[in-house]
């Protein structure tokens, strides 16, 4: 008897893998135990995902002033449902309305010497086209003074021939020298005329050049004026609070007279207003509620089958439990890292307002693997971070280490497997398949590498006629 019970403490010391122990067998079971083997089958595996959560805002936005001053008019209470763009309430600034003015002015003031300068251009683009022709003038009476000169000169030398021949008196030659002296003088005085004309035409046209810099100078004073005038512009327009979109006022913290400051923040989680007018109050929450939204977190284990389109359900307590079919919206795409849960949002259509912010809903997402290998639960042991199922091969159990997917408590998907010998290294992983004798039932007293005796059939539980 005490040799038996060091063959059981041995058996019980042999580690599930190569690594892993198990538990000690018990006291009284027989070395060859009776197991009950089912192969997998393919089945539509479905996992509800429930969590219970609130309705919330599609959108939710808290509105601060961008400027200082004093509540002219507030336009809309709590309830009230607005508009994109309405205006909601109205800031009564003067200083701001007054710089706005007289950015308007300066403005004016920069156009006008913009036209000022354009005049300039034209006047000294006129003065430039009077200096070309001058020009052009000087030149034609260089050539007629030439034609002077040359007539002269045939004169001069006609006649001296002439006076040699005592044709003609010398003194008409001394006469038609002094011509031909003056038509020299006054051709030099036309080439110097040129030059002159041309000097102020230089001048004239760098007169162009500056009244054009003067005209872009002017013109560029114009754009900074209006920039500067669009700034005040927007700032004025700040005076006038308006709605982001359409929706309706959950909070309003305003009343006639108050003084309100620029502020910042985000109040709009908040379904409380502060106190009236405060820098770190918002002065209205404005909700969209049309779509409403329901958020549900996906556990990390399921995360990989919730996606855009999933089938989705909400039972909201407050309308007598109706349940709404709906589908997931959108997901995260992300898990967060703390819960370890992917973020699925769910939009939910509210034409007529009956889903209200705040309200309480039990939200389920389904998840279904149709046609999918899977095996019972209760088969499927963990040892450490390891998912593993036991089959039986030659009469002994072999540990199988497997990658779950969808359980729905009963039955549970398997995706991939790998064996584990009695001694070396765990093989590669396979994709699982229904050609394996999965050990089902009590597995406690279950080793790798120990013999088993397989148990007739018997109807199961969980799906009728047991498959061998």
């Amino acid at each position: 008897m005490k040799l038996i019970w060091i063959v059981l403490l041995a058996g019980g010391g042999l580690a599930c893998g190569c690594s892993e122990a198990e538990r000690p067998a018990r006291a009284g079971v027989a070395l060859k135990p009776s197991v009950t083997v089912l192969h997998p089958e393919l089945r539509d595996v479905r996992n509800t995902i429930s969590q219970p959560g609130v309705i919330e805002p599609y959108e939710q936005t808290a509105i601060y002033s961008k400027v200082a001053g004093f509540v002219q008019k507030w336009n809309v209470d709590i309830g009230a449902h607005v508009k994109k763009d309405e205006i909601i309430a109205e800031l009564l600034v003067p200083e701001l309305a007054e710089e706005h003015k007289q950015k308007e002015a300066l403005v004016e003031q920069e156009k006008s010497v913009v036209h000022q300068a354009e005049k300039l251009v034209r006047v000294a683009q006129s003065n430039l086209q009077a200096a070309a022709d001058a020009v052009a003038e000087a030149q034609a009476n260089i050539a007629r003074y030439e034609a002077d000169v040359r007539r002269w000169h045939g004169e001069l030398s006609r006649l001296s021939g002439m006076v040699r021949d005592k044709v003609v008196n010398p003194e008409v030659l001394a006469e038609t020298e002094n011509q031909s002296q003056a038509s020299e003088a006054t051709f030099a005085a036309a080439g110097a005329a040129v030059k002159t004309k041309e000097s102020q035409r230089l001048a004239a046209e760098a007169q162009v050049g500056k009244a054009k810099a003067d005209l872009d100078a002017a013109q560029a004073q114009v754009k900074v004026a209006e920039a500067e005038e669009r700034r005040l512009a927007a700032m004025f327009a700040y005076t006038k609070i308006i709605a982001p979109y359409d929706g309706i006022i959950t909070t309003r913290n305003v009343n006639t007279g108050d003084f309100v400051r620029p502020a910042s923040g985000d109040a709009s989680g908040s379904m409380e207003g502060g106190g009236s007018g405060g820098q770190s109050s918002p002065l209205f929450i404005v909700a969209r509620i049309d779509p409403m939204m329901f958020v549900i977190g996906v556990p990390e284990v399921d995360a990989p089958y919730v996606s855009t389109g999933s089938k989705a359900s909400l039972s909201v307590q407050a309308l007598a439990g109706r349940e709404l079919n709906v589908q997931v919206t959108r997901t995260s795409l992300a898990l967060r890292n703390q819960s370890r849960t992917l973020q699925a949002e769910i939009d939910l259509p509210n034409p007529h307002d009956e889903l209200l912010p705040g309200m309480y809903a039990y939200g389920k997402i389904e998840v279904d693997r149709p046609k999918v290998w899977a095996i019972p639960s209760s088969a499927i042991v963990q040892i450490g971070n390891r998912m593993c199922c036991f089959l039986v091969r030659d009469g002994e159990a072999v540990r199988m280490q497997i990658q779950s997917g969808v359980s729905d408590g009963a039955w549970t998907e398997v995706v991939k497997r790998r064996c584990f010998p009695t001694t070396g290294d765990p093989g590669n992983w396979e994709d699982f398949n229904g050609a394996d004798q999965v050990i089902a039932g009590d597995l406690a007293e279950i080793t790798a590498g120990k013999q088993v005796t397989i148990d007739a059939p018997k109807p199961s539980l969980l799906s009728g006629e047991v498959k061998r």
